[in-house]
Order: C-alpha cells, then sequence, then structure tokens
C-alpha cells in the first residue's frame, strides 16, 4: 500500500489561505468518512509522487498525527495549464 503523511489543517482557511499553502509546496485536502469531514494538509511533491504510483481507486494509507487512515483517492483538481494539482478529495474506508 502507498503511504502519504498529513497533518491536520485548524487554520487559514478559504481560498486566500489555500493559496498560500500552494506557494509554500504544501496542498491542502479533505478526508470525508464516519465522523465529519477533516481538513489536511499534505506535500505537494509527495502527493505527486502518489499520482505516478497508483490510480484513484486504490487504497492508500493516510498517516494523520500518527493514526493510520485506510482510504481511497476520491477527486483531485489541478490547473490544466501549470500542471499543479491544487486540491484533493479521500474518503475513508
Amino acid at each position: 500500500m502507498v503511504e502519504l503523511k498529513a497533518i491536520l489543517r485548524t487554520e487559514d482557511f478559504g481560498s486566500a489561505g489555500s493559496r498560500r499553502l500552494l506557494k509554500q509546496g504544501k496542498m491542502p485536502a479533505v478526508v470525508y468518512g464516519k465522523s465529519e469531514p477533516r481538513h489536511i494538509i499534505v506535500n505537494d511533491k509527495d502527493f505527486c509522487l502518489l499520482l505516478r504510483k497508483s490510480l484513484r481507486g486504490d487504497k492508500l494509507v493516510l498517516i494523520l498525527d500518527g493514526k493510520e487512515i485506510n482510504c481511497i483517492l476520491k477527486d483531485y483538481q489541478d490547473d490544466y495549464l501549470t500542471g499543479v494539482v491544487k486540491h484533493a478529495d479521500f474518503l475513508e474506508v
């Protein structure tokens, strides 16, 4: 299984906060699952490597604050002109 490290996003929400994260080489994402949606931050380069290794619908492990979450990549948003991935949605299984 593919692993991806993430941290919980507790502040600086919205489009301006997302742009600030993208400039730092980080990417905003959301984990939908059993409880309420959790907003997280993942490394942009690590996510691009994940896209090369797995397909949408493959199982992966998100390591969020030391806890492992089994999930699948539901969807992601990228910019067609620059090729930069801007946001991702994960679904907990």
